[in-house]
This record gives structure tokens, sequence and C-alpha cells, in this order.
């Protein structure tokens, strides 16, 4: 029976308060847009997801090569500690190991040739001519994120219980729904709430006493 461990990115595998894919925007130099987005979107995450659209247009224009030289250097100064230790003692203990997120392929992408990582599900903007249009071509927001790890674990046959979904928020809650569920330095108490076992320190190493050997 195969086992599985499900990693959330911004707050989990990278760390970061704004979001991987903004912080992109950021280090491309589009501060303002991004802090005007993220107002709007701290105003309506509640109400259900949004902002993704949005969030892709301010990125129109901009060369996909820069793009990936920023994502390399977003990896680079932002990965949360204890990334290698703990997927290489996961695949050790014979675990799947995948990551679903709303951030961009760009980023999911280097992390699973980083980090050999088995499935990974993340928003895909249209380049043409080498250059970003702004259009969203595949949305991830949090069902989006459900589905894909219902349907890896209905393909590969494994079971909730074998299942574990590491998340620190509230669009992270529906793929808890499929797993048994660590929050790692949530930031609400709902979140925390909805966990099996809650984690307060930015060291992935510590999920790693309440996973199966």
């Amino acid at each position: 029976m195969e086992k599985l461990v499900v990693f959330d990115v911004d707050g989990v595998l990278i760390d970061t308060e704004l979001g991987s894919f903004k912080d992109l925007g950021v280090m491309l130099g589009k501060e303002k847009e991004i802090k005007k987005h993220h107002e709007e979107y701290e105003r309506r995450k509640y109400l259900g997801p949004w902002g993704l659209e949005e969030l892709a247009t301010i990125f129109t224009g901009i060369k996909e090569s820069e793009i990936k030289k920023a994502v390399k250097n977003l990896l680079k100064r932002k990965l949360m500690p204890g990334i290698r230790e703990t997927i290489d003692e996961l695949k050790r203990r014979g675990y799947l190991v995948v990551s679903y997120s709303s951030s961009p392929i760009w980023i999911m992408s280097e992390l699973q040739e980083e980090y050999g990582l088995d499935d990974v599900l993340g928003n895909i903007v249209e380049v043409r001519d080498g250059k970003v249009t702004g259009k969203l071509l595949k949305k991830v927001d949090r069902y989006a994120k459900a589905e894909r790890l219902r349907r890896f674990m209905e393909e590969r046959g494994i079971a909730k219980e074998d299942t574990y979904v590491i998340g620190d928020s509230l669009t992270d809650l529906p793929m808890a729904e499929y797993g048994r569920f660590i929050a790692f330095n949530a930031d609400k108490q709902e979140v925390k709430d909805k966990a099996e076992f809650v984690i307060n320190k930015k060291d992935l190493r510590e999920i790693l006493r309440y996973i199966n050997q």
C-alpha cells in the first residue's frame, strides 16, 4: 500500500508572507501593483477564491526567461529550513511526495526537478514569443488543489489514513479533508483547529515526528 505526503508551498516549502507568486512580481519590479492586489485579496479571501486572473495580468510583457531567473533567486533566498532533509527522509520511509499550490508552474517545476517530487500542480500563465501575455491558462485555487489530490489518491489507491497534508492557511483546508492534516505555522486559529498536529516552528524537519515510519 502506497503512502503519501502532500505539501502546500507558500508558508510551507517557501517561507513567504505575501505568497511566492507575489514575491516574484515584487522581484520583477511590480511592487506597487502587487501591494494593491494583496490588499484586495486580504479583504476577499474569506469569501472564497479570488485574484489569480488579476495577479497573472501583472506579469504581462515580462520575458519568461527573466521570470525563471527570478524563480531561482527566490528559491535560493526563501526555501523553508530543512526542506532537503525532510523530503529525503520521507522518501526513505517510502512515501510519495507531492506539492499542490497556487504558485506559478515555474516555481512548481523548479521544486519538482530539485527535490524529485512525484507530482506538482501550479498556475499556468500564457507565454507567447517568450513573453507573458497576462492570460491565465490553468487556474489552481484551493478547490483545484483538493481535486488533484483526490484524483491522485484514487489513481494510486492511497487511503486517507496513509496520507498527510501539510498546510498553513484557509486555502489548504479543502485538501485537509483527504488526509491527516498537519498545520505548519498556521496563520489562523481556525486552521489549527482543523489539524491533527500543530507545528509552530519554521523548520520542516519538525513534521517528521508526526509522520509514521
